[in-house]
């Protein structure tokens, strides 16, 4: 990497199943869906894997995390 690293956030592995049981009720079947305040930007990759057919924009106005979401 250059220069950015990307965090690590231990919760993202204890939740993000849950979380993505419920997407899966409530996103449409085709979009942009629109992640406020990303933290590190693992939950945008592991939805973004999970739901191919959607586009997962993360945001976050940490420069620290804009970094990791970058990396």
């Amino acid at each position: 990497m250059t220069g950015a690293e990307q965090r690590h956030a231990p919760a993202t592995l204890r939740n993000r199943d849950a979380i993505v049981a419920v997407l899966e009720t409530i996103l449409p079947s085709s979009g942009t869906v629109l992640e406020i305040a990303s933290g590190t930007g693992e939950h945008a990759i592991y939805f973004g894997r999970k739901f191919p057919q959607l586009i997962f924009q993360p945001s976050d106005p940490d420069p620290v995390n804009q970094q990791s979401i970058a990396a």
